[in-house]
Protein backbone atom coordinates (compact mmCIF):
# COMPACT_ATOMS: atom_id res chain seq x y z
CA UNK A 1 0.00 0.00 0.00
CA UNK A 2 1.06 3.46 -0.59
CA UNK A 3 2.67 4.54 2.23
CA UNK A 4 0.81 8.09 2.57
CA UNK A 5 -2.45 6.38 2.21
CA UNK A 6 -1.48 4.03 4.98
CA UNK A 7 -0.19 6.79 7.48
CA UNK A 8 -3.04 8.58 6.49
CA UNK A 9 -5.54 5.62 6.86
CA UNK A 10 -3.82 5.38 10.06
CA UNK A 11 -5.23 8.56 11.84
CA UNK A 12 -9.11 6.44 11.55
CA UNK A 13 -10.11 5.50 14.53
CA UNK A 14 -10.89 1.59 14.76
CA UNK A 15 -13.92 0.42 14.47
CA UNK A 16 -15.99 -2.93 14.68
CA UNK A 17 -18.98 -3.64 12.48
CA UNK A 18 -21.45 -5.89 11.87
CA UNK A 19 -19.92 -9.06 9.87
CA UNK A 20 -21.09 -9.09 6.60
CA UNK A 21 -23.76 -6.19 6.67
CA UNK A 22 -22.87 -4.10 3.71
CA UNK A 23 -25.57 -1.24 4.71
CA UNK A 24 -22.78 1.39 3.52
CA UNK A 25 -21.35 -0.80 0.56
CA UNK A 26 -22.61 1.64 -2.51
CA UNK A 27 -20.75 3.83 -5.35
CA UNK A 28 -17.85 5.93 -4.33
CA UNK A 29 -15.50 7.74 -5.83
CA UNK A 30 -11.41 7.05 -4.33
CA UNK A 31 -8.76 9.31 -4.62
CA UNK A 32 -6.46 8.67 -7.64
CA UNK A 33 -3.84 7.42 -5.65
CA UNK A 34 -6.57 4.86 -3.77
CA UNK A 35 -7.27 3.79 -7.50
CA UNK A 36 -3.78 2.86 -8.14
CA UNK A 37 -3.60 0.76 -4.95
CA UNK A 38 -6.75 -0.84 -5.63
CA UNK A 39 -6.07 -1.62 -9.40
CA UNK A 40 -2.13 -3.01 -7.82
CA UNK A 41 -4.09 -5.64 -5.13
CA UNK A 42 -6.37 -6.28 -7.63
CA UNK A 43 -3.59 -7.41 -9.94
CA UNK A 44 -1.88 -9.33 -7.40
CA UNK A 45 -4.52 -11.21 -6.04
CA UNK A 46 -6.22 -12.39 -9.54
CA UNK A 47 -9.26 -9.72 -9.30
CA UNK A 48 -10.48 -7.84 -11.90
CA UNK A 49 -10.67 -4.73 -11.39
CA UNK A 50 -13.86 -2.39 -11.52
CA UNK A 51 -15.35 1.07 -11.35
CA UNK A 52 -16.13 1.69 -8.05
CA UNK A 53 -19.20 4.07 -9.89
CA UNK A 54 -20.40 0.32 -11.77
CA UNK A 55 -22.30 -0.73 -8.90
CA UNK A 56 -24.45 -3.83 -9.00
CA UNK A 57 -28.08 -3.88 -10.13
CA UNK A 58 -29.34 -3.83 -5.99
CA UNK A 59 -26.76 -0.78 -5.26
CA UNK A 60 -24.18 -2.61 -3.90
CA UNK A 61 -20.00 -1.97 -4.54
CA UNK A 62 -18.69 -4.19 -7.41
CA UNK A 63 -15.77 -5.83 -4.86
CA UNK A 64 -19.13 -7.06 -2.35
CA UNK A 65 -19.14 -10.45 -2.56
CA UNK A 66 -23.18 -12.35 -2.68
CA UNK A 67 -22.13 -13.00 0.99
CA UNK A 68 -21.61 -9.10 1.86
CA UNK A 69 -17.88 -9.59 1.98
CA UNK A 70 -15.75 -6.89 0.99
CA UNK A 71 -13.11 -8.30 -1.61
CA UNK A 72 -10.81 -5.73 -1.13
CA UNK A 73 -11.28 -4.83 2.63
CA UNK A 74 -7.43 -4.88 3.28
CA UNK A 75 -7.26 -2.09 0.46
CA UNK A 76 -10.86 -0.30 0.60
CA UNK A 77 -10.81 3.54 -0.10
CA UNK A 78 -11.07 6.37 2.88
CA UNK A 79 -14.65 6.97 2.34
CA UNK A 80 -15.11 2.96 3.12
CA UNK A 81 -12.84 3.49 6.38
CA UNK A 82 -14.38 6.61 7.54
CA UNK A 83 -18.50 5.48 7.20
CA UNK A 84 -19.69 4.98 10.82
CA UNK A 85 -16.55 6.41 12.82
CA UNK A 86 -17.51 9.70 11.27
CA UNK A 87 -20.09 12.07 12.86
CA UNK A 88 -20.64 13.18 9.57
CA UNK A 89 -21.59 9.92 8.37
CA UNK A 90 -22.63 7.87 11.30
CA UNK A 91 -23.52 3.67 10.58
CA UNK A 92 -26.71 3.66 8.78
CA UNK A 93 -27.83 0.28 11.12
CA UNK A 94 -25.98 1.49 14.05
CA UNK A 95 -24.26 -1.39 14.85
CA UNK A 96 -20.76 -0.27 14.41
CA UNK A 97 -18.65 0.31 17.49
CA UNK A 98 -15.83 2.97 16.83
CA UNK A 99 -12.91 3.64 19.44
CA UNK A 100 -14.36 7.34 18.97
CA UNK A 101 -15.78 9.10 16.47
CA UNK A 102 -14.35 11.76 14.33
CA UNK A 103 -15.71 15.63 15.02
CA UNK A 104 -16.34 17.72 11.23
CA UNK A 105 -12.79 19.23 11.24
CA UNK A 106 -10.98 15.84 11.95
CA UNK A 107 -13.00 14.16 8.98
CA UNK A 108 -12.52 16.40 6.87
CA UNK A 109 -8.46 17.41 7.37
CA UNK A 110 -8.66 13.51 6.61
CA UNK A 111 -10.29 13.74 3.42
CA UNK A 112 -8.31 16.83 2.15
CA UNK A 113 -5.16 15.01 2.91
CA UNK A 114 -6.25 11.87 0.95
CA UNK A 115 -8.61 13.87 -2.05
CA UNK A 116 -6.42 17.28 -2.01
CA UNK A 117 -3.11 15.07 -2.98
CA UNK A 118 -1.76 16.15 -6.42
CA UNK A 119 -3.53 17.88 -8.97
CA UNK A 120 -7.05 16.33 -7.65
CA UNK A 121 -10.00 18.80 -7.28
CA UNK A 122 -11.89 19.10 -3.91
CA UNK A 123 -15.02 17.05 -3.96
CA UNK A 124 -15.67 17.07 -0.32
CA UNK A 125 -19.31 18.57 -0.59
CA UNK A 126 -20.45 16.18 -4.26
CA UNK A 127 -18.91 12.97 -1.73
CA UNK A 128 -20.55 13.89 1.34
CA UNK A 129 -24.24 14.16 -0.80
CA UNK A 130 -23.72 11.11 -2.37
CA UNK A 131 -22.74 9.12 0.83
CA UNK A 132 -25.63 10.32 2.60
CA UNK A 133 -28.21 9.48 0.15
CA UNK A 134 -26.84 6.14 -0.04
CA UNK A 135 -27.22 5.79 3.44
CA UNK A 136 -30.55 7.39 3.81
CA UNK A 137 -31.74 4.99 1.05
CA UNK A 138 -32.29 8.30 -1.23
CA UNK A 139 -30.43 6.81 -4.39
Amino acid sequence: MNSKLADIYAQIPQSTCEPNCGKCCGPIMPSLAEVRNVKDWCERHHLEYMDFLNITENGDCPYLNSEKKCLIYPVRPFLCRILGVSIELPCPVGKCHPSKMLNKPQSDALYKAIYLRGKEKPRTEKHQRLVKELIHGTR
